[in-house]
């Protein structure tokens, strides 16, 4: 068990700081189509490769520590049961943002980028706060890309406003601006 611990916490550490690092790499970027990407390719196959990997370390090396026993066989497999989907549900929600994480930290790293100069007009921000850090996202209409963009962005904007600044398109597509 102990080796199992030390497995799953480095592997789970891993993905956390490959979070970590994707969010706080750019002072901008682009977030929606980093989502469609991991949905359309990617949240299938963490799924599907999960729930037998979740199942299978359910029943070798949790179920032993449970501590209630049931008098009736119906309610441990409820329970059994119940236990493999919060853990395959909360294993895919990881790998998904870490894969996401992924996808927008090789965006800049692979293949050749090429730069354009954005002027569009924001039509919606929020921000979001989360351990004490605030969080800022802008979405902008732009005619060259011909799409609507939403960034992560370094500071709040007003809706209306004009959106301009030089960004890089990476492998992905995705647009980002380095720290």
């Amino acid at each position: 068990m102990n080796k199992f611990k030390i497995i799953f916490f480095t592997l789970l550490t891993i993905c956390i700081l490959t979070v970590i690092v994707a969010f706080n790499s750019f002072d901008y970027v682009e977030t929606n189509l980093a989502h469609e990407i991991t949905m359309k390719y990617f949240s299938l196959p963490i799924l599907v490769i999960m729930f037998p990997v979740c199942l299978i370390t359910y029943l070798k090396f949790l179920v032993q520590h449970e501590a209630k026993k049931y008098t009736k066989k119906i309610w441990t497999n409820v329970r059994t049961i119940f236990r493999i989907i919060t853990l395959t549900i909360g294993m895919t929600a990881v790998l998904y943002t870490t894969t996401l994480s992924i996808i927008m930290l090789t965006n800049d790293s692979l293949g050749e980028n090429k730069t354009i100069v954005l002027n569009a007009k924001i039509v919606d921000y929020y921000s979001m706060e989360s351990s004490g850090t605030t969080r800022h996202y802008i979405k902008i209409q732009d005619l060259k890309l011909n799409r609507s963009v939403k960034l992560k962005v370094s500071k709040p904007y007003l809706i209306g406003e004009k959106f301009s600044k030089k960004m890089k398109v990476g492998y992905w597509g995705l647009l980002y601006s380095e720290n």
